[in-house]
């Protein structure tokens, strides 16, 4: 029998282990196999009561990935051409064909920030993180509530300011305590710009601000008078400017990967032409190139997918 002096120097790890090798499993008798065993019996608790419990990461993949593409059906309150405030519809890039979509679970880190990341995604099919509705932009003072132009009705007009509104069934689940979220969009700075195009960030915040509104506008920059006013129809070729930065929602041609496929960033920046038949047709009709506003792109022309109107 082993003196007690040796019994105390004697090691529980093999030289192997000790050297940063492969550990022994807990079935084989070699080493500290006993304390293998025990931590074996205890990972295998811990996954049966997280798997009784639903807190296992596959757990939680499956409930994010079911809360997110839920299917969503595309609502109208009336039965028109009209967009109306209220209705369920997506914004499609008429580039790329991709979506404007919300992903409530990539959120900014800082507290006060309270936002989730918006890109454009691929999955076209109704669901809870691609869908939005319009919602009116009230002024908080009545001096600047009177600079706007009033509707009597509750359908969406050319040169109206709105915010819009993610669908509330792709927040419900989550950990993420707002009531409503909205796009939002913010100037370049050091604290907030796009990931991949340095360019302005566009996210989805609980936190209502001017930073919230935009304007509808038409894509050519010639009609934009005579079009304020006029409602818009569900298809039709629209620009969403940003009242804050004066920049129109853009979707670039950077993709990047996420848990839902690849997909593209959304920004906030004006993309337009070099403008070579501007400056010909202004010396043609004698206006300056200066009081000459140049087209934005593809990128940024976006159409409003409702619900078809049923034609009786």
């Amino acid at each position: 029998r082993a003196s007690p002096s040796r019994q105390s120097a004697m090691n529980y790890f093999t030289r192997q282990e000790m050297e940063g090798s492969v550990r022994y499993s807990g079935k084989c008798r070699i080493g500290n196999w006993n304390e293998n065993d025990i931590l074996d019996e205890v990972r295998l608790k811990d996954y049966i009561a997280k798997k009784e419990a639903g807190t296992l990461r596959m757990n939680k993949f499956n409930k994010r990935m079911a809360t997110a593409l839920q299917p969503v059906e595309l609502t109208k309150d009336a039965n028109d051409e009209y967009v109306h405030f209220g209705d369920v519809v997506q914004l499609e890039n008429v580039t790329s064909g991709a979506v404007v979509a919300v992903d409530v679970e990539s959120r900014d880190p800082r507290p006060a920030e309270n936002a989730c990341a918006v890109s454009a995604s691929f999955h076209v099919d109704a669901c809870a993180r691609n869908t939005f509705t319009f919602e009116p932009y009230v002024p908080r003072t009545a001096k600047a509530a009177a600079m706007l132009p009033t509707y009597d009705d509750d359908i969406l007009h050319y040169g109206q300011k709105v915010k819009l509104v993610v669908n509330p069934a792709a927040i419900e689940g989550s950990d993420w305590e707002v009531a409503t979220c909205r796009l939002k969009s913010f100037t370049v700075s050091q604290t907030h710009f796009a990931k991949f195009s340095r360019r302005c960030e566009v996210v989805a915040s609980g936190n209502d601000s001017y930073e919230c509104v935009f304007e509808v506008l038409t894509p050519d920059p010639a009609k934009r008078l005579v079009s304020e006013g006029v409602p818009v129809m569900a298809g039709a070729p629209i620009v969403l400017l940003h009242c804050q930065t004066n920049q129109c929602l853009c979707v670039g041609t950077h993709g990047f990967a996420n848990d839902f496929g690849k997909e593209l960033e959304v920004c906030g920046h004006t993309e337009t032409s070099v403008g070579n038949s501007y400056k010909m047709e202004g010396l043609a009709t004698g206006v300056p190139k200066s009081l000459k506003e140049r087209s934005p792109q593809d990128c940024n022309v976006f159409a409003i997918v409702g619900k078809p109107t049923v034609v009786a």
